[in-house]
């Protein structure tokens, strides 16, 4: 929207009153018809067309000034859009009234969107400052082992740092592609004791350092799933039992009754009764993140949208000091790919 001249303007505004105009010199010219056929006295009939004339001029010169006015009014409130549109010129017309509402509806929800664009922007911000300082440790770790002359021992420790270089990464790309999960999801029929089984190798290195005991028991369980996205749940769990346990293991079992259920339980130092309700929030780190100062408070809340939109549930239980227990539970009289409902919030 730009400013214009009074020239352009009353230009606009006269041709936005041509069809009042037209309407008058219609009137106008059937009064004298009308005088001139039945050969009535003009005079009456031109002193009445005079007047409406000197009416119908001031009318539209009040018209006039009053369209600029608004003109103005609007052109004040698009500067200062970003504010509010409280400068809108007051309306008259019902119809008006309906476009001012309507205006006020969509700058609300533009409002609304702004702000959560901002609090999105805010928190990406802060997870992805925070993780380019957890991978600085690895990296620089690494290097440090490049360096050395130790080079069998430092074999086995550049493998455990370059996996957390991994590890960080994937976490960063879930992270991206959770708003778009929708269209990321591939379902298919899967195995999911090879889905335990190749997380479980691909940790086994952190097992090894740790010195952890693993007691993983055979079962047999076809899902209809998102093959990659509910390894990265799993690897979510499995990671967070690993990095606080310290002395005994990891038990991870499946049961098909009372309902489809995928047990991961550690032995390692659990968690507050009063961070267990709050664990699957955004940014929440609870007590043990917040001793550690690494966490990011994003693992387990990926975890829980992932399932949500898997149409999976998880629920925690823990103890202080004993160990925590994750227990992944798969429906299967809610399965997504044939969900109705499902497909709508997809």
């Amino acid at each position: 929207m730009e400013i214009v001249s009074n020239l352009k303007l009353f230009i606009s505004w006269l041709t936005d009153q041509l069809k009042y105009i037209g309407l008058f010199v219609l009137f106008a010219f059937i009064t004298l018809s009308v005088g001139l056929l039945s050969h009535s006295d003009l005079d009456p009939i031109l002193y009445s067309i005079e007047i409406c004339l000197f009416l119908g001029t001031i009318a539209l010169c009040s018209s006039f000034l009053t369209y600029r006015r608004c003109y103005k009014a609007l052109y004040e409130q698009y500067i200062n859009l970003d504010v509010s549109i409280n400068q809108i010129p007051k309306t008259n017309s019902f119809i008006e009234k309906s476009y001012a509402e309507l205006l006020q509806e969509l700058f609300d929800r533009r409002n609304s969107l702004y702000d959560q664009m901002r609090k999105q922007e805010a928190e990406s911000t802060d997870y992805y400052t925070l993780w380019i300082h957890q991978i600085k440790t690895p990296i620089a770790a690494m290097r440090l082992l490049l360096q050395s002359r130790e080079e069998k021992f430092n074999r086995l420790l550049l493998e455990q740092e370059l996996f957390k270089v991994e590890h960080y990464a994937e976490m960063a790309l879930h992270y991206f592609r959770l708003n778009n999960m929708s269209s990321d999801l591939l379902l298919k029929e899967c195995d999911l004791n090879e889905i335990v089984k190749q997380i479980v190798k691909k940790y086994s290195i952190s097992f090894i350092e740790k010195r952890l005991a693993l007691n993983l028991e055979e079962f047999h369980a076809l899902l209809v799933s998102d093959e990659r996205w509910l390894s990265f749940v799993i690897e979510q769990i499995l990671s967070n039992c690993i990095k606080y346990t310290f002395t005994g293991g990891i038990s991870i079992r499946y049961e098909e009754s009372p309902e489809p259920v995928l047990m991961i339980s550690d032995t390692g130092i659990g968690i507050q009764q009063e961070d267990l309700p709050r664990i699957f929030e955004k940014g929440f780190t609870g007590f043990n993140g917040r001793m550690d100062k690494k966490s990011t408070g994003i693992g387990f809340y990926l975890c829980k949208q992932a399932l949500d939109k898997l149409g999976y549930r998880i629920s925690v239980s823990s103890e202080v000091g004993k160990g925590s227990q994750f227990y992944l539970y798969f429906d299967t009289s809610y399965q997504p790919y044939n969900n109705e409902r499902f497909k709508e919030e997809m």
